[in-house]
């Protein structure tokens, strides 16, 4: 598949990067970095950065992507429960690709893209998944995540703050926890609706629409029902949010500093919470913001919190850009990232209907 997916298949409608785009990027990035430098002492960063031990800021790397490797799983196993069994390693490669168009675009539109992939037409390798199947499939992939953050982040929290709090964060915790009750309560009502709204109208689109609800909600149930598979993506869930208290920890011990654990774990469960909608591409700067805040914030910590974010960042968000990014290409999956080129005039003795 590396030289790309056959013609028939570049037409689906697809999640386009543009050079102005990527400019956009460029610029935000580098707009980024000067303002955590300015806010900060540059040179004390950049000192910070090249005392740096390697060993640590490598093991970081290690568990970043060991959390992917487990996302992968989990996304597998998650389709294989909506009865699409897919191999690993394709599941993987539409996981990265997604993400790898999440980190270039805001409001997570890699979701989009893999629901793109996914309902290519069936090959031997590449099994087709209808739209509400891997719909269903990521709605519960997020709630999944956002229930993992929760837990992990109000624990890490308390643990490390206990009555110092911020309201704010008790605040965001309870409208998170709402969502997700929300969301619960609208698995177990939404069929028995469904049947009424069908009386209200015979109108075929409203049917239709209604049908892939009923599909929709059908693929989010399917995990209760299978106690061994849910306890395992549970567990899964866990091990990738937990690995991004680890890179954090990791990344300032690296530094030369010590930040108990918990600490680490609730500035980067807190930034993920943050990073749930990104309103920028990758979030940048988004995120940077919360994770300067959040660390000044305990900042009893002898160390720079720029050079803290700079690193973390370049371990989450630009090494995974490259890494994704090889994949995606790699996989056949860039003829859908391609802006199209524009239509050529027609020829004007074709436009006549004559010919040579």
């Amino acid at each position: 598949m590396s030289n790309g997916l056959p013609a028939s298949e570049r037409t689906l409608p697809a999640i386009r990067l543009r050079r102005s785009r990527l400019i956009w990027l460029g610029v935000l990035a580098v707009l980024t970095v000067a303002l955590l430098l300015a806010l900060g002492d540059a040179g004390a960063a950049w000192q910070a950065v090249k005392r740096a031990d390697p060993r640590l800021i490598g093991l970081a790397l290690v568990v970043h992507y060991s959390g992917f490797a487990v996302r992968g799983y989990r996304w597998q196993r998650l389709l294989a429960v909506s009865g699409h069994r897919l191999s690993y390693r394709y599941a993987a490669s539409v996981l990265l690709g997604g993400w790898f168009v999440s980190a270039l675009l805001p409001a997570r539109l890699g979701d989009a893209f893999r629901v793109a992939v996914l309902r290519l037409p069936s090959s031997a390798q590449r099994p087709s998944v209808p739209v509400a199947d891997s719909l269903g499939v990521i709605l519960l992939e997020r709630a999944l995540d956002i229930s993992a953050i929760l837990v992990l982040s109000a624990g890490f929290g308390y643990t490390a703050l206990g009555a110092r709090l911020p309201r704010w964060l008790l605040t965001t915790y309870l409208v998170t926890l709402g969502i997700l009750a929300l969301f619960a309560l609208a698995l177990l009502l939404v069929p028995a609706l469904i049947d009424r709204l069908k009386r209200w109208s015979g109108h075929r689109l409203w049917h239709a629409g209604l049908d892939f609800a009923r599909q929709l909600i059908a693929g989010l149930r399917t995990l209760p029902r299978r106690p061994g598979t849910g306890l395992l993506v549970v567990v899964a869930s866990l091990y990738i949010w937990l690995c991004d208290a680890a890179v954090l920890w990791l990344v300032i011990a690296g530094l030369g500093a010590r930040l108990p654990f918990a600490e680490a774990g609730f500035v980067a469960l807190t930034v993920d919470i943050f990073a749930a909608v990104p309103l920028t591409p990758g979030g940048m700067g988004q995120v940077e913001a919360v994770y300067a805040a959040l660390l000044a914030l305990l900042a009893a910590a002898p160390f720079s919190v720029a050079a803290a974010v700079l690193v973390t960042r370049a371990i989450t968000y630009w090494s995974f850009l490259l890494f994704s990014g090889a994949v995606t290409f790699a996989a056949g999956f860039g003829s859908l990232l391609a802006p199209q080129p524009p239509a050529e005039p027609a020829n004007d003795l074709t436009q006549r209907g004559g010919g040579i």
